[in-house]
């Protein structure tokens, strides 16, 4: 015990530097830089008929909040609506309003005695 003590402190101490110098993966250290294919589930009715975890981006209006819940709201666009998860968190503070145009990214997610849904990763107030 004596030795592995002294011995987690210099692999700590070498290391630490080399950790505090990394910068993600703009800072030189590689990573891909070029274009991104699109999602192709962008529409509600393509998000109803996706399979589970299929990646989507939607386009739209957050109508409602579900009753009893306090992160699944009813996401509308002009094919159809669907329920979404979206945790407080997402919202970064901002209030959003059924009259704000937002872009919600995430996963579809299909239970098997549940309707379809979408669990929101990323949301956006566009207006």
């Amino acid at each position: 015990m004596r030795r592995f003590l002294p011995a987690l402190v210099l692999i700590l101490g070498l290391s630490s530097p080399a950790l505090a110098a990394y910068d993600g993966p703009s800072s030189g250290y590689g990573g891909f830089q070029g274009p991104t294919s699109s999602v192709g589930v962008t529409t509600v009715a393509k998000a109803l008929k996706a399979w589970d975890d299929a990646p989507v981006v939607l386009t739209g209006n957050i109508v409602q909040r579900m009753a009893g819940s306090d992160d699944k709201y009813v996401f509308r666009d002009g094919t159809g609506q669907i329920v979404v998860d979206i945790d407080h968190e997402l919202f970064w503070g901002k209030t959003v309003t059924p009259a704000n145009t937002v872009r919600i990214s995430g996963d579809v997610d299909k239970d098997m005695f549940d309707p379809t849904k979408i669990d929101v990763k990323f949301l956006e107030v566009l207006k």
